[in-house]
């Protein structure tokens, strides 16, 4: 009979504990269900949207491959419909090289920005950025071009931004300024070891002369 007494008071205390609190776990079960029906989705979703940017960036593969030029409207189709993957980034870079091939200075530089704009990848905007300023070098766009070399992220292309960073200076006719970007090449270089690029880079200087 002590038994039954004892059951009955548990089965009492658990009722009103249910009562008290029993909705608000039934709350955080419904949470945690939609959080994690939620998540499942974004997967399948986030995977479903990078097969079909990878499948429309082998299409304009296949169309720069053909024509490179006709193919930039391809890629700024990719860059409509999946800005944010890392195949519109590709292709706009692709289609920058394209155009600049075609003598389309201003299509390359738009391809160009965007890709400094909207790419996640630090890598891919300083290497747009090269692009850029190599454009705006020949464009005689010099404070355009060392505006945009200064703006450098990573330290990947370090000697490259330093390079063309005198070669601007070079052409803008402020030799000091060129000379210094050429020394700070040569000794990075020394650094790496990296003997071909330094020769042609120890000749711009010597074309410079001494101040």
């Amino acid at each position: 009979m002590a038994f039954d007494l004892q059951e009955q008071e548990q089965i009492a205390e658990l009722k009103a504990a249910w009562e008290s609190w029993g909705k608000y776990i039934a709350g955080l079960v419904v949470i945690g269900l939609v959080a994690y029906l939620g998540w499942t989705g974004w997967n399948w979703w986030a995977g479903k949207q990078a097969q079909a940017a990878a499948d429309q960036y082998a299409v304009f593969q296949s169309s720069y491959a053909a024509d490179p030029v006709k193919a930039v409207a391809q890629a700024d189709l990719l860059k409509k419909d999946y800005p944010d993957s890392p195949y519109a980034t590709r292709a706009a870079l692709l289609s920058a090289k394209g155009a600049a091939t075609a003598n389309d200075t201003k299509g390359a530089q738009t391809q160009l920005e965007w890709v400094i704009a909207h790419s996640s990848e630090s890598a891919m905007r300083d290497a747009a950025r090269l692009s850029l300023a190599s454009i705006e070098l020949d464009q005689k766009q010099y404070d355009a071009a060392l505006k945009v070399l200064a703006a450098r992220e990573g330290a990947a292309y370090t000697t490259l931004f330093a390079e063309l960073r005198g070669d601007v200076l070079a052409a803008k006719g402020d030799a000091a300024g060129a000379r210094d970007a050429y020394k700070d090449v040569l000794a990075k270089l020394k650094q790496e070891k990296n003997t071909p690029n330094a020769v042609l880079v120890e000749v711009k200087l010597a074309a410079l002369g001494n101040s």
